[in-house]
């Protein structure tokens, strides 16, 4: 087999990188190592900056969340925001996925499931693509889009070991839309927990058209190698409890379905080489505070898909013509995940002051909440956050102190 591009991963970033190339006439073969539809460890709640960007995607939103609570670490304050216009668009990724798949084969990709990639060679004329089975596929360009254990990156000599990574649990639970809309009310509250009960990270609870997703998730770098290793099943079953303690959830919901999740935390160093890019999980494009990632999956497939065309156009595959696709990317989205990244670590410091101050003053919390999930662009907004974090600080300050009365002297004194 023969063709243009070979793109190794149909997730989103995958889907996205086929489908624009299709459309624009290239010869490209989409391949997984699973059959779809396939389920995809993901809490599947998307930014609405992903729709602003890829409006398609619509049909495949599932519902929306015009809402959140947010609960400090020790449970001492919360910060609830209810609007009309969406906070999160809620996706089931078993289904979002496929869809994405599908678009790609109308578009005139062809795609191979069960079809697991063991290895690249590289030539001067063509890099050749070898399956499990010992079939070979000969293209001019390879896009690596499979996930944080990629087996383009690992070829290709990009990937870094140790990666730095975020561990999660998770689960999808059946439940009616009546039951849905008494426990999170029509405008389906997203709850998120920071820090819940002692994890570097968050726990989350994101309702859904018919179905509630649960979990939590830890980010490695921010934890205290100091503090004994956490058994993250065993606090993802005291976080249930605590859910039905506060009567988030109904009290039916066990654990017997949760599930187990990787996901890297910082991008790689390089994201190119002879014939060879890599997008999405692969190239460690995931928001470090979040974890989420589908819109830098995308973002990237498609700044991928663009520079591709171009090379194919010029005829020149190399590493130095490809090099152009990192610094499309980190003008796209590289800043914010550079700045986030500096934040990651407070995962692992004490969280209430922020929840506190986000409680206090409206405009900290909008913006807060609109760069930490990827809402708004964190480089352009860093400083006015910063004033108005320290503006809520020196007023609380001021509030908390005490002041003495003056008591006017009498006539007698």
């Amino acid at each position: 087999m023969k063709y243009d591009v070979v793109v190794v991963g149909a997730g989103p970033a995958g889907s996205t990188a086929a489908k624009y190339l299709a459309e624009h006439q290239v010869s490209v073969l989409l391949l997984d190592k699973q059959s779809f539809p396939r389920e995809k460890p993901c809490g599947g709640g998307l930014p609405t900056r992903v729709i602003e960007r890829f409006p398609y995607i619509n049909k495949f939103i599932e519902s929306i969340s015009c809402g959140s609570i947010t609960y400090s670490s020790k449970l001492n304050y919360k910060l609830t925001i209810e609007r009309d216009r969406p906070l999160l668009a809620m996706v089931q990724r078993k289904t979002f996925d496929h869809e994405l798949v599908k678009l790609a084969v109308e578009k005139g990709a062809v795609f191979l499931e069960n079809k697991q990639v063991v290895d690249l060679k590289r030539e001067t004329d063509k890099i050749t693509v070898i399956l499990q089975t010992g079939e070979m596929i000969d293209a001019q360009i390879v896009v690596g889009c499979d996930g944080i254990r990629s087996v383009v990156a690992e070829k290709a000599q990009l990937s870094e070991k140790p990666r730095k990574t975020c561990v999660c649990i998770y689960q999808e639970t059946p439940l009616d839309e009546k039951r849905l809309d008494r426990f999170f009310t029509k405008k389906r509250m997203v709850h998120i927990f920071i820090k819940t009960l002692g994890i570097a990270g968050y726990g989350w609870v994101f309702p859904k058209k018919n179905t509630l997703n649960i979990g939590i998730g830890e980010f490695e770098p921010a934890v205290n190698p100091s503090k004994a290793k956490v058994n993250i099943k065993e606090v993802y079953e005291q976080f249930i409890i605590l859910l039905k303690e506060k009567k988030i959830i109904p009290e039916e919901i066990s654990t017997d379905n949760c599930k187990g999740g990787l996901l890297p935390v910082f991008p790689l160093e390089k994201t190119y080489a002879d014939r060879i890019l890599v997008c999405g999980d692969a190239a460690g494009f995931v928001n470090p505070i979040t974890g989420e990632g589908i819109y830098y999956a995308m973002a990237s497939g498609e700044i991928a898909a663009q520079v591709i065309l171009t090379a194919l156009h010029h005829t020149d595959t190399s590493e130095r013509f490809l090099s152009r696709y990192q610094k499309l990317w980190k003008r796209e989205f590289g800043k914010d995940l550079a700045l986030l990244g500096r934040f990651n670590n407070q995962w692992g410091e004490d969280t209430e002051k922020i929840v506190r101050l986000m409680s206090k003053n409206k405009t900290f919390a909008k913006f807060t909440v609109g760069v930490t999930g990827g809402q708004i662009s964190f480089s352009r907004y860093k400083y006015l956050i910063i004033i108005l974090y320290f503006c809520v600080s020196i007023k609380e300050f001021f509030q908390k102190k005490a002041i003495t009365p003056i008591v006017p002297l009498s006539n007698n004194t």
